[in-house]
């Protein structure tokens, strides 16, 4: 009996370290590929990166990381003692990180990058400049089932409107 328990303990080792390097390497992959489809971005400042940090944390913290940096962001965003820019930056990487999760959570991260557009008019700016581009990561990571990026745009500008009317 001893051997057997023995033999359980160390196949559950085994098999939760598999887990932790195949969790790694979906997020290598994925940061990767956010490498590749930022690489023709129009920002030219690299203001669309997202932070090394949050990426270890989620690559190192299989179970807790995701949660985890979304709760630091979150608390730096709702800071306002903190720059504008570093608020505006806690939010595209929110929005950025929700659209590329497995699975992705894509009406966060259009509420994300809502926010971003409205409080934050002097950042980020590159990324909602009209372009292929723009278009290209919309179709990827932001449309839901039915949408065109026409109909995507047309409630988005509707949506921030509203938000942006003085309100009675």
């Amino acid at each position: 009996m001893p051997g057997t328990i023995e033999t359980a303990v160390g196949t559950g080792i085994i098999l939760e370290q598999e887990s932790k390097y195949d969790h790694q390497h979906k997020v290598e992959r994925a940061v990767d590929l956010y490498i590749a489809d930022h690489a023709d971005s129009p920002c030219t400042s690299g203001e669309d990166r997202v932070l090394d940090s949050a990426v270890e944390i989620i690559k190192d913290y299989r179970l807790s990381g995701f949660d985890e940096v979304m709760e630091r962001l979150e608390a730096i965003y709702r800071d306002e003692t903190q720059a504008d820019s570093v608020r505006a930056a806690a939010l595209y990487n929110m929005a950025v990180l929700h659209s590329r999760n497995e699975p992705p959570n894509k009406a966060r991260a259009r509420e994300y990058f809502k926010r971003l557009y409205i409080e934050f008019p002097d950042h980020y700016r590159c990324i909602f400049e009209e372009s292929e581009w723009r278009d290209s990561m919309i179709r990827k990571q932001l449309l839901l089932p039915g949408e065109t990026v026409e109909s995507f745009l047309e409630d988005a500008e509707q949506d921030i409107g509203r938000r942006q009317a003085p309100k009675e």
